[in-house]
């Protein structure tokens, strides 16, 4: 015989579910943006080496955003996963969702050896008949894989997943509003952003801009 739900463990678990969800938002829409900026990389245009990282920092945008929500993170959140959210992916949508974890993990958020294209070459820099200066020329892969139809299968695979946690968020809203008066502001976070809580704004009430009177 199984032992009955334990009510506290069952109420921090929603806490924590509510909390993953709400980061999941907006993890997903920084991805959408991103992924709507890539939309102006044309797959068979030439760019310069600094539009080209431009467009790479979308794509790693885009990656460590949509990945962030299933990683484990610190302080309790559960990861999110497509079931907390009710979604049902098709084969085509899971093996994607599996490749941009996998480009998370060896090429985003890592530097996985067997990932890496570069060439380097040292030359020398100096006068002639003075000591040798040597600098180093290098050359990396500056490609971006996130293009074409490939981004377009993304981009729709972003939205289901989107619009699953929001439509869950609605549901729970609907159900426990008052579990969504919520106000998150720890001392890490007040410490990275290096400055004291006494002075700095507090956060601005999303119902509406504060009374100037």
């Amino acid at each position: 015989m199984s032992a009955p739900p334990n009510p506290e463990k069952m109420t921090l678990y929603a806490d924590a579910r509510r909390r993953r969800l709400l980061y999941s938002q907006n993890d997903l829409q920084q991805a959408l943006s991103a992924c709507e900026f890539l939309y102006d990389c044309d797959e068979d245009a030439s760019y310069s080496t600094a539009d080209l990282r431009r467009f790479r920092c979308f794509e790693t945008t885009l990656v460590v955003a949509y990945t962030r929500p299933f990683t484990q993170s610190r302080g309790g959140t559960p990861p999110l996963t497509m079931k907390m959210v009710g979604l049902k992916l098709s084969d085509q949508k899971r093996a994607l969702h599996a490749r941009l974890v996998d480009m998370r993990n060896t090429m985003m958020a890592h530097s996985d050896e067997e990932m890496m294209r570069m060439t380097t070459q040292p030359f020398d820099v100096s006068e002639e008949g003075e000591t040798p200066l040597y600098l180093i020329q290098s050359v990396l892969d500056e490609g971006i894989t996130l293009i074409g139809n490939l981004l377009v299968e993304t981009n729709s695979l972003l939205r289901e997943v989107y619009q699953a946690i929001v439509r869950t968020l609605y549901r729970d809203l609907q159900a426990n509003p008052t579990s969504f008066d919520l106000r998150i502001d720890s001392e890490a976070a007040r410490a990275a952003r290096g400055v004291s809580p006494r002075s700095e704004a507090p956060l601005r009430d999303p119902a509406g801009d504060e009374d100037s009177n």
